[in-house]
């Protein structure tokens, strides 16, 4: 693409085709506002696109949310030279292919200088842009608003399609548990490869690491309210009872957190911020977390947190059915 072409992306969008706008605004709306995201973004995808496709739209999306997260999480700064990103050492680039650009560091024509983002979710001050980011995310729920609305995930049919389940085991290692699979799990099966990757990291953010089991349900809970994905909800929620925590304890999540250690609400606030839009997470954020953790705790929380922004997106954005637990 041509450097105007990219800087268009940032802009209303009526340059592109209809297809392309609509894939678009549903990326944006499930990246910024993933709780108003309804039945009527996917049925303006199916104009343009297939089933497939659009589940492939919201894997994309909902990897790339992953990615923003982990390089602002961990302030990764920009790299000035893009050869280290165009090359590869085992796969030297033909001479007669050289590289199409030479730094990120490009101009910007006399057309887009002075235009304001309509992409970025930028806070109005006295009518006029600033750069201060925002978090749209609404107050949460009342515990009977989060008891409804994890009863209808349960009756709910999903968006779409689902991969036979013997099919999708046949993609899983021998050490995946017995008995039916769950619906996320036939859900990314539809990608033999990138599909099959995801499951198993997914299992494995789970399952290893430093982290304690219950720091990792609790942010799951956490995360997934602010999302308002459902089905994550009601997965965290089966996560924290079988580790013995009753609802009241649970709901207490949802709260002041006054409760909790001073770890505990350093680590909290960071996957909170973090997963709701990463550029309102502040550098003395993580600094007290780091202070009150370790950097090695901190890391694997990050990257904890990008996993469930994923799983989050990925699963509400199917309206996949909660199963009973």
């Amino acid at each position: 693409m041509k450097e105007d072409e990219v800087a268009a992306l940032d802009g209303d969008w009526s340059e592109f085709t209809a297809a392309e706008r609509a894939a678009f605004a549903f990326a944006r709306k499930l990246t910024h506002e993933p709780h108003r995201l309804t039945d009527a973004d996917v049925d303006r995808l199916r104009k343009h696109y297939t089933d497939l496709q659009i589940l492939e739209i919201i894997f994309s999306v909902s990897g790339n949310n992953s990615t923003n997260r982990w390089k602002e999480g961990i302030g990764v700064p920009q790299e000035k030279e893009a050869n280290r990103f165009l090359t590869r050492s085992d796969r030297p680039r033909p001479r007669d292919r050289p590289l199409p650009i030479k730094s990120f560091l490009t101009p910007t024509s006399e057309g887009y200088k002075e235009k304001v983002t309509r992409v970025a979710p930028l806070v109005e001050k006295e009518g006029a842009p600033t750069r201060l980011a925002m978090d749209s995310r609404p107050p949460l729920e009342s515990r009977v608003e989060v008891e409804k609305a994890l009863a209808g995930c349960r009756k709910r049919t999903p968006r779409l399609p689902l991969v036979e389940e013997a099919k999708a085991r046949a993609l899983l290692p021998e050490s995946w548990p017995k008995g039916p699979l769950p619906e996320w799990v036939r859900l990314l099966a539809h990608f033999p490869r990138d599909g099959k990757g995801r499951i198993v990291g997914l299992r494995a953010a789970d399952e290893t690491g430093d982290l304690k089991p219950l720091l990792k349900a609790q942010v799951s809970w956490i995360i997934a309210r602010q999302d308002r994905a459902w089905y994550a909800v009601g997965e965290a929620r089966a996560r924290l009872r079988r580790l013995g925590l009753s609802d009241d304890q649970i709901y207490k999540l949802d709260g002041s957190w006054k409760e909790y250690t001073l770890a505990e609400r350093a680590q909290f606030t960071l996957a909170r911020k973090l997963a709701a839009t990463p550029i309102v997470l502040t550098d003395r954020e993580v600094a007290e977390a780091l202070k009150l953790t370790s950097p090695r705790a901190v890391l694997q929380l990050i990257t904890y947190t990008t996993n469930r922004s994923f799983f989050d997106r990925v699963t509400e954005a199917a309206g996949l059915r909660l199963e009973e637990r």
